[in-house]
């Protein structure tokens, strides 16, 4: 009897197992069959003449991005949008697992969990989708990069529509290259760098060492001034300026303007170690951020084993501080909005699914940081780098950056910024490999892409 027992028991857990098994598949199938379905080892669905009629993708004006001709996926008339979309849109193959034609498959595609991706009366296949992007704006910030590769970033900040959204290196999807797998040029071209990738900051990260200091001395960082002679020993080791410029006694807003290492490795070392990283980790660093079902690259930093010249380092955005551009745009919107960020949005549309996440809204900085952290960075554009670079009434408050990287290599060069107007209510984050510096080329493409918004 005993063992009668035992065996009915192993059959039990045996049958309750396959039950739950097949509850986790059916589950999963409901859920995720669109994404099956569609994957890019199903090559056939690809291919010329495919039976699979994906729907069309737009641009917030009516601009058709992506369409379906003949059974094959066809692109923007713009050679510089295609190439600037791409990581938006998608790849013909779907390689791309970040863009809208991998994320948002199932709905392109019309699939139905009952009839699969058969067109019938109960699903008409192929639903479009239309994008909050610029297809206008993206194509000037693809061509001010110049053939470098990085990120362009723009969104509203009260609405969360992204309104450019470029990653680099790219190519042309209607003429895709034949030694795309091969050439070292196109190394990494499948990764979106606006949302998967962090570089070093350099300059930028001298925002939240300014709002580590505004928590730390609400009263008086503003009065707060320091002599910077070009070079410092710091724990051991020199802190340098760029090209060794002494830049004399500074309060904040010269020491931020003027970009001053020496102000600013300083001012980490009176804020601590623990209060800068906690004050970065506030503002978003250590976290992964959200667009759609996508999650982001963390932005990082680590000063628990920092000695006293990589704290100053870090302080100006050196040492082991990496920052993803997403995050940056957001931080920026953040900023502008009073210290919480909107969400940004690729569509308007929201699958069921998605809508049941929660927000990503949150704040990053106080709303008296915030404010503080706007008369710091309009002074920047203002005082320093020159109005003449934006279309008139945008209001621009800017900060740029040189992330030095070593290996013979040219900085990441860095603008994060936002338009303080009604009118432009934009936030953005511009990073450009290899460049030559901050102002000099993500300034530019920055420039570009905001005259390209101001149409």
């Amino acid at each position: 009897m005993k063992t009668v027992g035992f065996r009915s028991m192993v059959l039990y857990l045996l049958l309750a197992g396959f039950a739950a098994g097949v509850i986790y598949l059916l589950a999963n199938a409901f859920l995720h069959g669109a994404q099956w379905a569609m994957q890019p080892y199903n090559g056939h669905i690809y291919t010329q003449h495919s039976t699979v009629k994906l729907g069309n993708i737009s641009d917030r004006n009516g601009a058709v991005l992506a369409t379906t001709v003949d059974g094959a996926r066809v692109y923007s008339d713009s050679e510089s949008a295609r190439r600037a979309l791409l990581h938006t849109v998608g790849d013909p193959y779907g390689y791309i697992s970040t863009s809208v034609e991998h994320t948002m498959r199932g709905k392109l595609s019309g699939y139905n969990i009952i009839t699969g991706l058969n067109d019938t009366i109960f699903n008409r296949m192929g639903s479009d989708i239309t994008l909050t992007v610029d297809q206008y704006a993206s194509a000037a910030a693809y061509d001010a990069l110049g053939g470098k590769n990085g990120a362009v970033l723009v969104y509203d900040y009260t609405t969360g529509d992204i309104l450019v959204k470029v990653s680099a290196p790219t190519f042309d999807p209607a003429y895709i290259p034949e030694d795309l797998e091969t050439n070292e040029a196109y190394s990494g071209v499948y990764l979106d760098n606006t949302l998967s990738s962090s570089y070093t900051p350099g300059s930028i990260f001298k925002i939240v060492t300014a709002a580590a200091a505004m928590e730390k001395w609400p009263d008086t960082w503003s009065t707060m001034t320091y002599t910077c002679s070009g070079s410092e020993n710091l724990g051991g080791s020199d802190i340098t300026c760029l090209n060794g410029t002494a830049h004399g006694e500074q309060d904040i807003f010269a020491a931020l303007g003027n970009s001053c290492n020496v102000w600013f490795a300083h001012l980490a070392e009176e804020i601590g170690a623990e209060a800068l990283q906690a004050k970065a980790q506030e503002m978003g660093f250590g976290d992964s951020f959200r667009l759609g079902s996508v999650s982001t690259e963390k932005s990082q930093i680590d000063l628990s084993s920092a000695d006293l010249n990589q704290l100053g380092w870090a302080g100006v955005g050196q040492y082991t501080v990496l920052a993803n551009p997403y995050h940056m745009m957001v931080l920026m919107g953040a900023i502008a909005n009073g210290g919480e960020f909107v969400e940004p949005r690729l569509t308007q549309d929201e699958s069921f699914f998605n809508s049941l996440l929660p927000s990503g809204d949150r704040e990053l900085v106080t709303a008296t940081e915030a404010q503080n952290l706007t008369q710091l960075l309009r002074n920047n554009v203002e005082n320093y780098y020159g109005d003449w670079l934006f279309p008139t009434g945008m209001n621009v408050c800017a900060k740029t950056g040189t992330g030095e990287v070593g290996e013979g290599k040219g900085p990441n060069c860095w603008m994060v910024g936002f338009c303080d107007s009604v009118d432009y209510p934009y936030a953005f984050a511009v990073v450009v490999e290899d460049g030559a510096g901050g102002i000099e080329s993500a300034g530019n493409v920055a420039s570009a892409v905001m005259n390209a918004l101001a149409g």
